[in-house]
């Protein structure tokens, strides 16, 4: 089934928000890690979700003391999505 422009354009914001987030992150936004590591668990950026890159992000972002990274932390030991 083809794609709607307005599907199309939402998974292109979301792309976007990941990247600025990315970029944001490496340049030491913990914040921005932790809404990387909620975006990869939740499967949003037009992407199926990914534990690995969530777990890489939320246990940076918690080591700094990021409140939701650790929160997501044990979200991702205790099973849940």
């Amino acid at each position: 089934m083809p794609k709607t422009g307005k599907l199309e354009k939402l998974e292109l914001e979301e792309k976007k928000r990941q990247l600025k987030l990315i970029d944001q992150a490496a340049l030491g936004s913990i914040e921005a890690a932790a809404l990387l590591a909620e975006g990869y668990l939740r499967g949003s950026f037009g992407e199926a979700p990914n534990r690995e890159k969530a777990r890489k992000w939320a246990s940076y972002a918690a080591k700094r003391g990021n409140p939701l990274a650790a929160k997501l932390l044990k979200e991702m030991e205790s099973g849940g999505r």
